[in-house]
């Protein structure tokens, strides 16, 4: 079963209706109620400045900004806001560590509204999951099935909630919370419909810019578009030297697909728990249909150690096809690649056949094309 995974919005949250900048300067009052507090440090934008807090209360005036999340920070407590020119209120409350480890914060009310539902969405999920699993009377394959039918069921509800949000809140920061938790989950063609919704000012936002350049290299690297070619070194062997040097050699894409074959290209790294996991099952396929029409080729990309751990990691694993090492960024970047596992099949011709397979769809696919 493919691994699902949700990222619910980290940061205090959103409105559920537009927050126009109503005025050129936010007012931003406090009141701290933990003793010993003497100042909070306020940043939003390029500001970022301590502020007195006197017999408990403080207060700040700072440019109104749609586009960033401003931080209220004391001590170990915390909280997040959108500057958009109403006033704001903080209150910092002490709370017991038997009911939560962190404190209390009450803001502005179009904050609460979106991290109230972030956080009961996430309460419901977490519970039904181990509510499905700990059912002793369903085999492991039944406890699968149910969830999955679970999981598509919440992510309707969810990825419409955030789809009302962001398109409430164009031209402001909850537009980016909101994307944040629509990106693993959302098509391409349908992603890029709802980054056009926003206003050149957020739009223009890096996490956006990041999205978008990922967001266009995916569709110019889709499923019936030729492959594109990339070079790096790759790693070949290590010298008998204390300690052992690597031994580069250039290799190309090229090398390895378009070349009369399918190849079922895996990007992964060492490092990655998901990558390992899915090892077994490109094994299998590779056992059952190597030959003359296909092939496997392995990429490890994003290494966090020296390659000679990608090397051994990958000779304990079983991998015994081709295999390209120390690739970077420089693949991922190219076909948009924002989560390893990703694995595709090319075909004789390097036409792209199939993004985004795991686990039995790895078999699936490749039987569909290699009789």
């Amino acid at each position: 079963m493919k691994f699902k995974t949700i990222l619910f919005a980290a940061a205090a949250a959103a409105s559920m209706v537009s927050c126009a900048k109503v005025a050129e300067n936010t007012e931003i009052t406090g009141k701290v109620e933990p003793d010993g507090i003497s100042e909070v440090n306020v940043t939003v934008g390029q500001i970022d400045t301590l502020v007195p807090v006197v017999d408990g209360k403080f207060s700040l005036t700072v440019p109104a900004d749609l586009t960033v999340l401003g931080t209220v920070l004391a001590a170990n407590y915390g909280v997040n806001f959108i500057a958009d020119g109403t006033p704001l209120n903080v209150v910092i409350v002490e709370v017991s560590a038997v009911t939560s480890k962190y404190p209390k914060i009450s803001v502005h009310e179009r904050f609460n509204a979106f991290n109230e539902y972030e956080k009961k969405a996430g309460e419901e999920f977490m519970a039904k999951r181990q509510e499905i699993y700990s059912d002793t009377s369903k085999t492991d394959a039944e406890k699968d099935g149910v969830f999955e039918d679970y999981y598509e069921e919440f992510m309707v509800s969810y990825q419409k909630h955030n789809a009302d949000v962001l398109s409430e809140n164009t031209d402001n920061f909850i537009a980016l919370l909101a994307l944040q938790n629509m990106r693993s989950e959302t098509g391409d063609e349908e992603l890029k419909s709802f980054i056009d919704k926003l206003t050149p000012a957020i739009g223009s936002h890096k996490y956006v810019e990041s999205m978008k350049k990922a967001l266009e290299a995916r569709i110019a690297t889709a499923e019936g578009r030729k492959f594109t070619d990339f070079t790096v070194n790759t790693v070949y062997a290590q010298t008998r030297s204390i300690p052992p040097q690597p031994l580069y050699k250039e290799v190309n894409f090229s090398d390895y697909v378009g070349n009369g074959k399918y190849v079922l290209v895996d990007f992964w790294s060492p490092w990655c728990g998901p990558c390992k996991r899915e090892i077994p099952n490109i094994k299998a396929v590779y056992e059952k249909y190597k030959g003359d029409k296909f092939d496997v080729l392995s990429i490890a990309v994003w290494e966090r150690e020296p390659v000679d751990v990608t090397i051994s990691t990958a000779a304990a694993l079983g991998v015994d096809w081709n295999q390209i090492n120390n690739a970077g960024s420089v693949p991922t970047e190219i076909y948009g690649i924002e989560g390893i596992p990703h694995i595709m099949l090319i075909g004789p011709d390097g036409t792209i056949l199939r993004r985004g397979l795991y686990g039995n769809a790895l078999e699936e696919a490749v039987a569909e094309y290699v009789k």
